[in-house]
């Protein structure tokens, strides 16, 4: 089990602070919709609300405040973050995730129902 714990530290060490800052954000907005670090397909339903506005999520709802400091956090880091099953929380430039988002949904417009 330590190497468990010390895999995915060491996954979440290599992120920049910035990174950090916005993975801990993204999971804050996971944890009061679903009680849960990261819901399965919190990246594609957080960009969705910075793409589209506020929304319903969960038991709670991306607001616009919550709207402005995800889209600060990005642009800080000038990326996203996105979960890979392997690597744990991945950091992404912005240009490789709006590709990947256009076609992760353009396969499955599901990702973003939340």
């Amino acid at each position: 089990m330590i190497c468990f714990y010390v895999y995915i530290y060491a996954m979440y060490a290599d992120l920049t602070p910035n990174q950090k800052k916005l993975v801990d954000f993204m999971g804050e907005l996971s944890e009061k919709a679903y009680y849960a670090g990261w819901m399965l397909n919190l990246e594609y339903v957080l960009w969705d609300a910075v793409i589209n506005g506020e929304r319903e999520y969960g038991i709670d709802k991306i607001t616009q405040a919550d709207i402005d400091n995800l889209t600060a956090l990005s642009k800080l880091t000038k990326g996203w973050i996105y979960y890979d099953d392997h690597a744990e929380e991945t950091a992404i430039s912005i240009d490789q995730w709006l590709e990947k988002f256009k076609t992760d949904i353009g396969k499955d417009p599901g990702l973003i129902i939340g």
